[in-house]
Order: C-alpha cells, then sequence, then structure tokens
C-alpha cells in the first residue's frame, strides 16, 4: 500500500478493508475508541506521533511495513 510518505489519512486506512484489518489486529482496544474515527483527517504521521508516548516505537515500525505490504 502506498502510505504517501506517512500523509495517508487516518480515514482511508480504516476504508481499506485490508488496512482496517492490519490495525485492528494489532491495536484491538484502541480501534474500539470514538477517537479513532473522530481522527479521520489526521495523517499517519502525525497519529504516529500522538500515540508515540503508549505504544512502542517497534510496533509501529512493524505495523508501517505491514501497511506497506499490502
Amino acid at each position: 500500500m502506498n502510505l504517501r510518505n506517512n500523509h495517508i489519512t487516518v480515514r482511508e486506512l480504516l476504508e481499506n478493508p485490508a488496512s482496517r484489518a492490519v490495525l485492528e489486529r494489532r491495536f484491538p482496544e484502541a480501534m474500539r475508541l470514538p477517537i479513532v474515527t473522530m481522527s479521520g483527517s489526521l495523517t499517519l504521521e502525525r497519529a504516529m506521533k500522538l500515540v508515540s508516548a503508549y505504544i512502542p516505537q517497534k510496533t509501529i515500525e512493524e505495523t508501517i511495513r505491514e501497511l506497506q505490504s499490502l
């Protein structure tokens, strides 16, 4: 999947069934929060910065690689 140098939006990721499945599998608790759908206009780059306080960098990097391989 083309993440457009991490400038793809959260909305675009959630609208794509394959990328949504990756996010739901890796972050099941977070995906249930209303803030996820409300943050649709955020870029992946911005979202990664926000979650880096709560999610290990290694997990973020692995998720990015998995999304890129779609």
